[in-house]
Parts: structure tokens; sequence; C-alpha cells
């Protein structure tokens, strides 16, 4: 079958969900797993991914009121200031109460363009991406008040990132999860920067994180808050995440939860050994090194993928983490949490800090031209991770 009948196909299944999802009520899960967060932000995966047309949902608290984020939204001209590196945001038409919007990405070795479709909604608006690349696709944000006087801003995604450029879709081809992972990382961004952008309206650029990063403490966050009923709840989805972001507003960590079949001693005991560790994507060879005179035992990590360099020395921090001590991302660390659930065995929360931007000009290139991708890579790369490690 051919690119276009393929593409076809991506259509009906999505325009299938979207009808499902027309006239579905407010996320009230998604809401009450941010109220049990502290503070960070929720992203859920539907996982299997329909392929071609991904799903994955987000919400984050904002200062902004409504209005103000309505009025960020609702201005095509102005996109270019929510996103940084949105060249085109051009409004050159109307269909109906939509108004058609031409819009180029410029990204680091290649640039993503396409026309979109702007509808209101109350309390949001939906971008449907008609033409190009990501076509396909819906995007739906929505803002709502809360009792603390600050604004719950969640986002809703289906888009067809396989139709977009070779680069991505190289690398979304080196793991099954690669398009919610993808989707994952755009989406967050995208709810991250009409944030910040409501919260900061008149500035003449979008604000960003300009601290300089401050690596956190292994275990100063971890995946625990997951296995609350609220959020784990949504891990009944296929997985369920949070992104805790440092008070500079730079990336503290990103955690990844999903539901196993296995008993809760079985998993632990299988994801606390090393071996476990060459599920993870591109981790191709990992050796534990036994203690030598003054050297404390390690594990030697050597990876298989393109544009990064993963390559590092592992030793552990108890009682369940591990830091990378030398190669390109020392001061990296990951480490499990698994607990009894609901409905099924056990879960397992994956919790990663893995300093993307050091490990290779690539990532970092993309890192500078959009600073949130250090929180939106850092949460598509700890999902591949941990549901490539929990399995099915």
């Amino acid at each position: 079958m051919g690119r276009r009948g393929l593409a076809r196909i991506a259509a009906v299944v999505l325009a299938g969900a979207i009808a499902r999802d027309a006239g579905a009520a407010p996320d009230g899960d998604l809401v009450a797993a941010l109220d049990a967060t502290d503070g960070a932000d929720v992203v859920v995966f539907d996982v299997p991914a329909v392929a071609g047309a991904p799903h994955v949902r987000a919400a984050t608290t904002t200062r902004a009121d409504v209005a103000v984020i309505l009025n960020v939204l609702g201005d095509p001209a102005r996109y270019a200031a929510l996103i940084p590196s949105l060249v085109r945001s051009e409004e050159v038409g109307r269909r109906g109460d939509a108004r058609v919007v031409k819009w180029e990405l410029e990204i680091p070795l290649f640039n993503l363009n396409g026309t979109l479709e702007l509808r209101p909604r109350p309390g949001g608006c939906e971008l449907a991406l008609v033409d190009g690349d990501l076509a396909p696709g819906r995007i739906v944000i929505e803002a709502a008040p809360r009792a603390d006087g600050r604004t719950t801003l969640t986002l809703d995604a289906r888009l067809d990132v396989h139709n977009s450029s070779f680069f991505l879709r190289r690398v979304m081809a080196r793991s099954p999860y690669g398009e919610p992972a993808a989707l994952a990382a755009a989406a967050w961004v995208a709810l991250r920067a009409t944030a910040l952008r409501a919260e900061h309206p008149t500035e003449a650029s979008a604000f960003r994180p300009t601290a300089p990063f401050a690596p956190s403490t292994p275990g100063a966050n971890d995946g625990r808050a997951l296995f609350r009923p609220p959020l784990a709840r949504l891990a009944r989805a296929g997985a369920v995440a949070v992104v805790t972001r440092a008070p500079s507003g730079r990336l503290a960590s990103a955690s990844v939860a999903r539901l196993s079949r296995e008993a809760p001693s079985a998993l632990a005991a299988r994801l606390a050994d090393v071996r476990s560790w060459t599920a993870f994507p591109g981790w191709r060879h990992v050796q534990p090194m036994p203690a030598t005179g003054t050297s404390p035992a390690s594990v030697v990590v050597e990876d298989g993928i393109p544009f990064v360099d993963f390559d590092a020395t592992w030793r552990a921090e108890p009682p369940r983490w591990w830091r990378a001590t030398d190669g390109a991302a020392r001061g990296a660390w990951f480490g499990w949490d698994v607990a009894p659930a609901p409905g099924a065995p056990a879960e397992a929360a994956l919790t990663m800090a893995p300093r993307l931007e050091l490990t290779g000009s690539i990532p970092r290139r993309f890192i500078e031209a959009e600073p949130l991708l250090e929180h939106g890579l850092a949460l598509a790369l700890t999902f591949v991770d941990a549901v490539s490690a929990i399995g099915n």
C-alpha cells in the first residue's frame, strides 16, 4: 500500500476519533489528576497508539486569566510569539466559522509547514490540521478557572506525526512507541508555551526559562505521585506521566507510569536488574563492572542511537537511583518505583532527568531553538524507555 493509501486510512481513523470526541464532557479525570501532582504537569498516552493517529492529553496550570488565554489563542498573527520557531502564521481566508491559517515551523535540520483551520470552542479553540505536515490532525486547547485563583489549561491532540520529515520518521521508527512519544513532546511544548505567553502578554517575545541548568538530586522527585488514585486511573489508557519543573522553570524530572501483569515483587526485581536496561531503545550494550580498589561498582552503557551520545558509566545511589558519573550526560539520573495497582497486579513508574542538552549537537540545537523541548524531549524519552521496559 502506498503513502497516499496509508494517509487515507489514517484520515478515516482520525475522523472517527474526532467524531467520538466531539460531544465529550470536560476531562474531569485529567483535572483531578492535575490537582494530585503537587504542581507538576500531567500527560496521558493512549497505548497502543493508532498508527498515523496517536492520541495524547495534557494539563498544566497558569496564573493567566481565561480571557487572556483565549485572546492569545484567538489571534493567529501572534502565534510566532507563542512558539519562537514558528516563522509563519498567516490567516489567508475563512471556511464557515473557521479561520484558515498557513503555518511554517522552523526546526534544526528541517522545516514543517501546512494549513490549519482555527475554530472557536467554549472556553478554548480547536486547531484542525487539514493539509501539509502533521495532517490530518486536531488539537483542542481549553481553559477553565480554578478554585485557587489560577487557571487549568488542557490540551487534547491527535496528529499524524508520521506525516512529517524524513528525520522525524527515522527517529520514530526506532520504537513502536515513537509516534506517541513525538506527539507528547510537541503537545507539552505547545501547552506550556500557551501558558507562558498568557502570563507574559506584554513582552515582545515569548517568555522562556533562562536560568542556568542546576542538576536535580536523584530522588528529589520520583514516580510515586503517579500511584495516587486520580493518576493511576489514567494509566488504564496506556501510560500516564508527570513533568516536574524546577522553580526556575527548567526541567527537574519526568516520570511515566504503566500498569503491568506481573506481581509487584517480581516486577520490582526484574526492573532492579541492570540487564533490564537493554529494553531501553538504543542501549545495545550494558556491562556491569565490579568494584576495584577505591572504585565502586558501576555499569557501563554503550548506545546505538544515531545523532546522540548516551554512552555513560552509571553508579548506584541508594535506595533505587542510578546517576551517570562519566560520559556526555554526566549528572543524568533515573530510577524505578513499583506498587500494587487497583485493577492490575502492579504499576511501575520510571523517573528520569536525562540531561539531553549534553548528549550531542542535534538535541542541543533543538533545545536552543525551543527551550521547552528540554522538558518535551525528556518526557518522550522517559515514555519510550518506561513502556519498553515494563512491557504489555
